[in-house]
């Protein structure tokens, strides 16, 4: 199956309002108006520091960038950061950084590049679709982060800051009509209650009107977006105390974009009732043109290669709903701030997939995911005015994850797979960061972190027939395929070493700092429960480890007018979670055989010649293959290049 492509909308008017001077601040926070370049405050390293002064490489993307960009949705960011790539399928975004990604379905298995809003992590893959609005900003995190972010960001961390209420009156928004009658609006009301509250509302809601992709099978439109958001905010200072409570909500309905139903087959093996795979199959290069691979559901192909058109008979609804709050509070003791984070989030995840993309009924997948999670998080952070700065801090992560997914064969009238299982998991984690300015040119870094967790699992597949009940299960069990009522507990260390030198180059460049660091993370253990035809396929993953191994530059130069960044990494990667096709299940299993060997480069110019025009280019090479004996579908993968890993991405931009 293939994923075929989005439509791009084209916006046709926007409008925006403004109450008070408020909003214009916010909106210029990342220009700088005296024509140079204005280095951005990031807290990377969970404390506020020139970006420039970070060394590890992250991609910074104000929310004003994103708009300017057409950003409408999480996976947009792969258009504005290099070496970024997104794995969207089924409602489901799953970043892929430096060839460090996942390209599992199975929603019970989290993805090895964090999710964060507000530094509260988001667990699953599928909890991403409702938040993209009144963003702050966007930081991309670049190799394993695994001392300041802990469990699950072995590729990266991409951290999303909101933007927070305001001490003076201020009111905006943005209203659009796109392409597909399709209605963007989105606004925000700021401002204070009292000497020491504050508050914020903002919202956004989309209502496409007009699908995307031309259905040939249903002669209709399909693939509708309709969905809405709502974020609150109430914060109160008062002395060196400040609280922060964010409430948020939101729901996804409509259609997600269809799968076009390629042909894998010959035409040949499935008259004989032998299928056997086509040749451009094999090679990657099958299309929906491809004659000489038909489908193994109807013998029959999609006639053409246009990626706006479908086959399917059966559109690929979606009911999703999130639910959550997230309390912050700081107390400043002068030379350090405590700070305490804590969420909690309900996401429930409602999708149909024509899973064959063809006009038969023979593969559908009816999913239902609930996750109810909570995070807590206390750290006592040095304010970066000394020598000596550190992090310190605990934290504690809970979440209570429900599968309900179906795979339907005939809409019921043949036996499917039934997987209802419970998965719970529980990590603890102590960390310590800090850094020594040893002179006034070089510095080191040295960070560690524990953690501890336990996953667990109860459950398993089932043969089922019949389809009724909400949510869409079985009325009758046929048999039991895979079960299991066990648990893994699994702990780790992992460590980052650095070094920065900031030499005196007044001469050449405004500013200088060179940098290298070697650093190790991992991915939580877990297990292979979705769909599983037999005892043998329901197995336990262990934990992913990586070694990553980098140095690069950061740079201003001409009068502050033009920043220039580079940086050259080596991944070690070791036990990825990779799908191979298995004779044990009717979908490929995820097992413990990646070894995974990477290097890369990357270059950002940014150059501001006056000061009302910035023009970029971002540039990013990447090696990534796999360097384990892997078998899947006959072909043995050893020295192939990674899945969203393209050797070269290459962004320009101009304001």
């Amino acid at each position: 199956m293939r994923l075929i492509g989005l439509g791009l909308p084209l916006a046709a008017l926007t409008w925006a309002g403004l109450v008070s001077t408020a909003q214009a601040q916010e909106a210029g926070a990342g220009e700088a108006a005296s024509g140079t370049i204005q280095e951005i405050t990031v807290t990377a390293q969970k404390r506020k520091q020139s970006v420039q002064d970070v060394g590890i490489t992250l991609s910074v993307v104000s929310g004003d960038s994103l708009v300017r960009s057409g950003a409408n949705s999480v996976t947009d960011l792969t258009n504005v950061v290099p070496n970024l790539q997104a794995n969207y399928g089924a409602g489901q975004v799953a970043f892929n950084v430096r060839g460090i990604g996942t390209n599992e379905f199975s929603a019970n298995l989290d993805s090895p590049v964090a999710i964060n809003v507000d530094e509260g992590y988001l667990a699953k893959t599928f909890m991403s679709g409702l938040l993209l609005f009144d963003i702050d900003r966007v930081e991309v995190l670049k190799g394993p982060q695994g001392t300041l972010f802990g469990r699950n960001a072995t590729g990266g961390a991409v951290n999303f800051f909101t933007r927070r209420p305001t001490s003076q009156f201020s009111a905006g928004g943005t209203l659009s009509y796109d392409n597909y009658r399709t209605v963007r609006a989105e606004g925000y009301l700021s401002g204070p209650l009292s000497d020491t509250l504050s508050a914020r509302v903002s919202g956004m809601v989309v209502d496409q009107g007009r699908g995307t992709y031309r259905n040939l099978t249903l002669g209709r439109r399909e693939g509708f977006e309709k969905k809405w958001a709502l974020r609150g905010q109430l914060q109160w200072e008062s002395g060196p105390d400040m609280a922060l409570l964010t409430v948020f909500g939101g729901q996804q309905n409509g259609e997600l974009q269809p799968y076009e139903g390629v042909g894998i087959i010959t035409p040949a093996s499935f008259a004989a009732g032998a299928p056997a795979f086509c040749a451009p199959y094999l090679a990657g290069r099958a299309t929906g043109a491809s004659s000489g691979c038909v489908r193994g559901t109807d013998g029959r192909f999609p006639g053409d290669n246009d990626p706006f058109t479908s086959n399917n008979n059966r559109p690929h609804t979606v009911r999703n709903r999130s639910l959550g709050a997230t309390l912050r509070y700081e107390h400043d003791f002068g030379n350090a701030t405590l700070t305490s984070l804590t969420s909690y989030q309900s996401f429930t995840r409602r999708q149909h997939e024509d899973s064959d993309g063809s006009p038969v009924d023979t593969i559908d997948v009816e999913y239902f995911n609930r996750i109810r999670q909570f995070n807590t998080e206390l750290r006592l952070n040095s304010k970066g005015e000394s020598r000596w700065n550190y992090v310190l801090g605990l934290y504690y992560q809970r979440d209570a994850y429900r599968n309900g997914d179906y795979l339907t064969i005939a809409r019921g009238a043949a036996p499917g797979f039934y997987s209802p299982f419970d998965q719970t998991s529980n990590a603890l984690a102590a960390f310590f960061h800090n850094d020594v300015q040893l002179t006034d040119h070089l510095s080191l870094t040295a960070g560690v972190r524990y953690s501890w967790e336990k996953v667990a699992i109860k459950g398993g597949t089932f043969a089922g027939t019949g389809l009724g009940g909400d949510p869409l299960a079985p009325t009758t069990i046929v048999a039991t395929l895979a079960k299991a009522d066990t648990s893994r507990t699994d702990d780790d260390a992992n460590f980052k070493l650095g070094i920065e030198w900031k030499p005196d180059v007044s001469g050449m460049f405004d500013k200088l700092m060179v940098y290298a660091n070697v650093s190790t993370g991992f991915r939580s253990g877990s297990y292979n429960a979705e769909f599983t035809a037999t005892q043998s396929a329901l197995t336990s993953l262990a934990p992913e480890k990586i070694t990553a191994y980098e140095a690069g530059f950061k740079s201003l130069l001409a009068h502050r007018t033009m920043q220039l960044n580079g940086a050259v990494f080596h991944y070690d990667f070791r036990d990825g979670f990779i799908n191979v096709d298995s004779a044990t299940s009717p979908v490929p299993i995820t097992i413990n055989a990646a070894g995974i060997n990477t290097w890369g480069a990357e270059l950002d110019w940014q150059w501001r010649p006056v000061s009302d025009l910035s023009l970029g280019l971002v540039l990013g090479w990447l090696d990534s293959r796999i360097n384990s004996n892997i078998t899947s579908g006959g072909a043995n993968l050893n020295g192939a290049r990674t899945v969203q890993s393209p050797r070269w991405t290459f962004t320009a931009q101009g304001s």
